[in-house]
């Protein structure tokens, strides 16, 4: 995960920050006049949330607004009240222009996390939501969230931050309400999707694996890295679960003490990663949904903070994995460059990491080759168990050829496959559980190698998160 934008001390020079040092002159603002729809649980959540921090008269005017119409435009949506949404949208952003100072001003108050800047993120990716129009689903990906129920934790103790290892369950709170944290969570961010896809509705998935996983730490000194063995938590998801995935998302239980205070240390529990056919892999614990970790704020997460924080999570790692994918653009060349405004394209406007994406979608990424749509759905796979040894074997490059370990022959003999790289490098490969899977004499381990289909062909086989396309 990025240190975020408030800790403006150990981000020192990033101009994009916009830190405030002095807002005296900022405009004052009064509470938004729009009033939610009757019955509205986002109504009652409000109540609830502004009552548990001094009431709502306590609370910063521009932070309500930012908030209250990021949440009820949310709400509209949902309700098909585009009109409304769009209203309310404009109304925020003409009492409080894009990438000025106010949407800095009093982050963090009473420990609370509601985005930084404040709602901003939310705000834009609904803005540039309702911009592109209401759209049906054309097609759909599937984001899978791959949930261990429990974990063997080996995390950093005080005084002298030696290791221990406890075994942990997953937080009750990511798994209740049929896993009601994980979707409100994503729910802004799988819309704006669907929105600059042209109509790919994401499906969220949540899968309970059957065993418990393991999470490790390194610590460098400043930065303590906590992951779990997401690659192990994804190799155990059933094979019809795995052949509809497009996006993977790891929780697992964290490997941070409390929420991290009194180390000395940057702890860092997530991410993005990739698995299997390039596709994006979230990292993260069950920890970043329950409670604010010590630079985030103070105290458990209540849904109103999920609602507001979570899509800038969520945005922020996507778009490592689109500008990844389509590296010609260099959006980023170097990690998180858009930090710095002046590595910023000339025709980019703005200030803050979320104008930097929604200039990138818009003025980049929206005309690329491929498209959005295209490049963000897996392609088709076959089912390995249904093709025979004969119908695999052949010659597979992975492009660019960089080493002989790149271009691979699969043949086979009496039923048995072998897959032999130019560098004189072979080893075993089987079909079993629904897969194709190396055998225990590769020197990567036991790994499933993935088949791509070309209709009633192999265009592909994916091996180490890389593509092998079948030559001729």
């Amino acid at each position: 995960m990025p240190r975020p934008a408030l800790l403006c001390p150990l981000l020192a020079g990033l101009t994009m920050l916009g830190c405030l040092t002095d807002i005296d002159d900022v405009e004052t603002l009064e509470p938004p006049t729009a009033e939610p729809a009757p019955d509205n649980r986002t109504r009652d959540d409000l109540e609830t949330f502004y009552s548990s921090h001094g009431g709502q008269d306590a609370f910063p005017a521009h932070h309500i607004q930012a908030l209250e119409a990021l949440l009820y435009g949310q709400d509209d949506l949902e309700a098909g009240d585009w009109s409304n949404a769009r209203a309310r949208v404009d109304e925020v952003f003409a009492a409080m222009p894009l990438s000025t100072p106010i949407w800095r001003q009093d982050v963090g108050f009473e420990g609370l996390n509601i985005g930084d800047p404040v709602a901003y993120y939310g705000l834009r990716m609904l803005d540039q939501i309702i911009d592109f129009g209401e759209q049906g689903a054309t097609e759909s990906l599937q984001l899978t969230a791959v949930v261990a129920p429990c974990a063997a934790v080996t995390r950093p103790t005080l005084p002298d931050l030696a290791p221990e290892t406890v075994q942990l369950d997953i937080a009750e709170e990511i798994l209740a309400n049929d896993a009601r944290a994980l979707r409100i969570s994503t729910d802004l961010f799988r819309r704006w999707v669907q929105a600059i896809t042209g109509g790919l509705h994401v499906e969220l998935v949540v899968h309970t694996m059957d065993d418990c996983t393991t999470v490790g730490f390194t610590d460098d000194g400043e930065v303590v890295l906590s992951y779990p063995d997401a690659s192990g938590m994804v190799d155990s998801v059933p094979a019809e679960i795995s052949r509809e995935t497009d996006f993977w998302w790891v929780v697992a239980p964290s490997g941070v003490p409390g929420d991290g205070s009194g180390y000395d240390r940057h702890f860092i529990t997530g991410g993005m990663g990739v698995y299997g056919m390039g596709r994006p892999l979230f990292l993260s614990d069950d920890g970043w949904f329950t409670r604010k970790p010590e630079h985030l704020g103070s105290g458990p997460y209540s849904e109103i903070e999920l609602r507001a924080y979570q899509p800038q999570w969520f945005q922020h790692e996507f778009m490592h994995h689109l500008f990844r994918t389509w590296p010609e653009f260099g959006l980023e060349d170097t990690s998180h460059q858009w930090f710095d405004t002046s590595t910023w394209p000339g025709d980019f406007v703005g200030l803050w990491e979320s104008d930097y994406y929604i200039e990138a979608i818009n003025k980049r990424l929206l005309t690329a080759t491929p498209s959005l749509s295209e490049g963000l759905k897996a392609a088709d796979l076959i089912n390995p168990a249904s093709l025979e040894p004969s119908q695999i074997s052949g010659r597979y490059q992975r492009q660019p050829i960089l080493n002989e370990w790149h271009d691979v022959t699969v043949s086979e003999n009496a039923g048995a496959m072998l897959w032999s790289n130019a560098a004189n490098v072979s080893w075993g490969l089987e079909i079993r559980d629904g897969g194709l899977w190396t055998e225990a004499d590769c020197p990567y381990g036991v790994s499933e190698v993935l088949v791509e289909s070309g209709g009633a062909s192999v265009d592909a086989l994916w091996f180490g998160n890389e593509r092998y396309a079948r030559t001729p």
